[in-house]
């Protein structure tokens, strides 16, 4: 398959970031992976990226996969909210799994399969606290000027 050139790849990897970012704020999400990335993407998505965090009240973590050969090598931030998240990520990195390969082993860690999962329709929902930042401020400042969101109800 060709790589559709039509769409702008660090846009894209932003946007996706900023949809992962307001998932772990509002705890929607245990953690997430960036959209996988070359290396030499790095250095333009990083500041923005690193911006999108600190507006929704997140961490990132740069995986440089090392386990993973150059001449095929993609890389991605670990985004998480909580410090005990990443350590368990780190936990399954440890036992030599990468989700390239492994993704079944970090499912429980992104929240994959929860929502169909036996049960769930049990499942009271909760945030672990409750200091989400503003609604959407990736969003806000990006696609509104100043004082167009939230619209005020009429």
């Amino acid at each position: 398959m060709e790589r559709d050139q039509r769409m702008d790849r660090r846009s894209f990897i932003l946007g996706m970031m900023t949809a992962f970012a307001e998932c772990l704020a509002h705890e929607c999400k245990r953690a997430a992976l960036s959209p996988p990335f070359y290396p030499d993407d790095y250095p333009d998505i990083r500041s923005e990226a690193e911006r999108i965090a600190r507006e929704h009240g997140v961490f990132l973590l740069y995986e440089e996969n090392a386990d993973i050969p150059d001449y095929k090598k993609v890389n991605w931030f670990v985004m998480y909210k909580y410090p005990d998240v990443l350590e368990e990520y780190m936990s399954i990195r440890n036992r030599g799994l990468n989700p390239v390969w492994d993704l079944e082993a970090f499912s429980k860690w992104l929240s994959y399969g929860m929502v169909w999962g036996d049960g769930a329709e049990k499942v009271v929902p909760r945030m672990r606290e409750e200091n989400v930042k503003e609604d959407m401020p990736t969003v806000m400042r990006i696609l509104f000027k100043p004082g167009d969101w939230p619209i005020p109800r009429f």
